[in-house]
């Protein structure tokens, strides 16, 4: 980490906010240009046709998995958020079955907690999706389903830009292809908020 930041940091003299967020347009430019347009329509397909979806993020993931989960479920999603590591993680995949979805973040290599949901879905039959910033991935460590997300050069401070703006992409498309059910979800979350918290 502190090399990335060095070299990010190196670039210019002096840190230039205007031409950090010129860099995250051209991220997500190249986002744009590499995302799989098939593979984003099988994700959402993915998500809408899963008994429920559960999601994993590791270390700064871990804000994508909490925004992910918030998102769906406001959808009327059943989401459930695995635990990041250790044998606590076994313990929220082991429910994993037939007709689930395991949601991953899997950006510059592929954890061993990654290793384990994939290896496990063979014989669990969950189907698998992963947000990754590697176009290409040996076999072994690819998901059912790959969302694409350029986060910069190998050895530079890796932004959550262009994975958060796919993650928001793939929210309103389900939330598109839901139509009547999500929205009815989101009418409901409503009048809850306005009934018990009508200030807030």
């Amino acid at each position: 980490p502190v090399v990335k930041m060095a070299c990010t940091l190196s670039q210019e003299d002096v840190f230039s906010p205007a031409a950090w967020l010129e860099r995250q347009q051209l991220y997500l430019q190249k986002t744009a240009q590499q995302l799989d347009q098939q593979a984003f329509d099988r994700g959402v397909e993915a998500i809408i046709s899963a008994k429920r979806v559960l999601v994993h993020g590791k270390n700064a993931s871990a804000a994508l998995a909490q925004m992910l989960a918030f998102r769906l479920r406001r959808l009327g999603i059943h989401v459930q958020l695995l635990p990041s590591s250790g044998s606590e993680l076994l313990e929220g995949l082991v429910q994993a079955e037939q007709d689930d979805l395991v949601v991953m973040f899997s950006f510059s290599k592929l954890s061993q907690e990654g290793r384990v949901i994939l290896d496990h879905s063979k014989t669990a039959g969950y189907r698998t999706l992963a947000f990754v910033s590697r176009t290409c991935i040996p076999p072994a460590e690819q998901a059912d389903i790959s969302l694409f997300a350029y986060r910069g050069e190998e050895k530079e401070y890796h932004s959550m830009a262009a994975p958060t703006a796919v993650l928001d992409a793939l929210v309103l498309a389900v939330t598109s292809r839901l139509g009547q059910r999500g929205t009815e979800s989101l009418k409901r979350l409503q009048q809850l908020k306005t009934d018990y918290f009508p200030r807030g």
